[in-house]
């Protein structure tokens, strides 16, 4: 009997080992099972980071070359406005050289001497008029009673002057016609009486 008993610790200590095994046993398969899981977590998220990645790559690589075409596109567009802004500038120097052409050939028709011999003699009276009051206000003295007069009669007289040839230029476009229809009207009615005799 002392054997039997003596086997049976042991057998208890082996089922006892045995059952702690199983369950060392269980744990390590839960352990690794779980292990399993988590490891195909990290590669399904390892998965979906890598898919992320490589959208943000394309994106970027999108975006990359939507800058370098917005970049050769404002390169572009810089150096036109530079041509643009040159061409102007060149309009403007033009522009402005024309206009001096302008005032200067202006000036020279305004001086150019006139070949009408009416202008040309109003040109001169007027001419040797101003130099004649001019010489007549330099015999004033400068602190003459009869200097504000003597001015005053001159203006009123350049006045009447003005009104004067302006009344005569009227006078003689309306003459000119009217002497013009009168000629014509006996010219006609003396060639008239020269047929009847």
């Amino acid at each position: 009997m002392s054997e039997e008993t003596s086997s049976q610790p042991e057998d208890t200590v082996s089922r006892s080992e045995l059952t702690n095994l199983q369950e060392q046993l269980k744990a390590t398969r839960m352990e690794r099972d779980r292990q399993i899981f988590e490891k195909s977590e990290i590669v399904a998220k390892a998965n979906a980071y890598a898919k992320e990645r490589d959208d943000v790559r394309d994106s970027l690589a999108a975006m990359t070359a939507e800058r370098d075409r917005l970049a050769a596109e404002n390169a572009g567009a810089s150096t036109k406005a530079l041509e643009t802004s040159r061409q102007l500038e060149a309009a403007n120097r033009r522009a402005d050289e024309a206009a001096a052409e302008v005032v200067r050939l202006r000036h020279a028709i305004a001086t150019a001497p006139s070949s009408d011999p009416a202008v040309v003699l109003w040109s001169l009276i007027s001419e040797k008029t101003r130099d004649g009051v001019a010489w007549v206000r330099g015999k004033f003295p400068a602190d003459s009673p009869a200097l504000p007069w003597f001015d005053k009669t001159v203006s009123l007289v350049t006045q009447i002057g003005c009104m004067a040839v302006r009344a005569t230029d009227a006078f003689i476009r309306w003459a000119v016609p009217k002497a013009i229809e009168l000629f014509n009207k006996g010219k006609a009615e003396l060639e008239a009486r020269m047929e009847k005799k």
